[in-house]
């Protein structure tokens, strides 16, 4: 596996991305509105694209270029396009209440998160210099935060846009480790699998009117 200095041009950008990642990662945790929380994906999803476009050209990788693409169009362009046409026009979803934690207690459970993802990732596993040092803490830090995100928000919206976040940071740190398409392939292919149902799913909830007040507690009741 072909190894990038995290002192190279590559792995500062590298780097970068993965820190305006992460500061997305915060920026959709701290927020309470719908629009934001689309419009953070939405730049995240850019940055992303950015960092493979940039491991694209470190590995002389076309298939690197081809997710650099997929991404941008579909991440960057078309679910928050979609989902703000759906979700933030049709249905004026505004604000999230449906919330078990404050905002501040939010933030400290991810500051708390992102330095157990420096801790756990960062000293043993990794080799010392090389990008992958620098990135994947990030991206671990970014694949707790969307969990999190999932976890303090019961509103279904709100708990898909955690999932998307999980599958950037999982994105994230594919490219940085992975020179090979196959692998990233098969991960995202599966990730985008799960999260495709998870969209269908609040699509047709949305359809039904119910999507604006309804949150995972709600809906666990309408079981038989």
């Amino acid at each position: 596996m072909q190894k990038l200095a995290a002192s190279s041009t590559t792995g500062v950008l590298l780097d970068l991305s993965g820190v305006l990642i992460l500061l997305l990662a915060f920026a959709c945790l701290a927020s309470k509105l719908f629009n934001r929380y689309v419009s953070y994906y939405g730049a995240q999803s850019w940055v992303l694209s950015f960092a493979a476009g940039t491991a694209a050209v470190a590995f002389h990788s076309a298939e690197l270029w081809i997710l650099a693409a997929l991404t941008l169009a579909v991440k960057g362009i078309a679910i928050p396009v979609a989902a703000r046409r759906l979700l933030v026009t049709r249905l004026a979803l505004k604000r999230d209440t449906a919330m078990s934690t404050g905002l501040s207690t939010s933030l400290v459970a991810g500051g708390a998160l992102t330095a157990f993802a420096y801790l756990v990732t960062r000293p043993a596993l990794l080799p010392h210099g090389t990008v992958a040092a620098a990135v994947v803490p990030l991206s671990t830090a970014v694949i707790l935060l969307g969990a999190l995100a999932m976890v303090v928000r019961r509103h279904t919206v709100a708990q898909l846009i955690g999932w998307l976040i999980v599958e950037n940071g999982v994105f994230l740190g594919a490219i940085t480790l992975v020179a090979t398409f196959p692998f990233i392939v098969e991960a995202g292919i599966f990730l985008d699998i799960v999260a495709g149902v998870l969209i269908m799913v609040v699509f047709v909830s949305g359809l039904a009117r119910q999507l604006a007040e309804a949150s995972a507690a709600e809906l666990r009741e309408l079981r038989g």
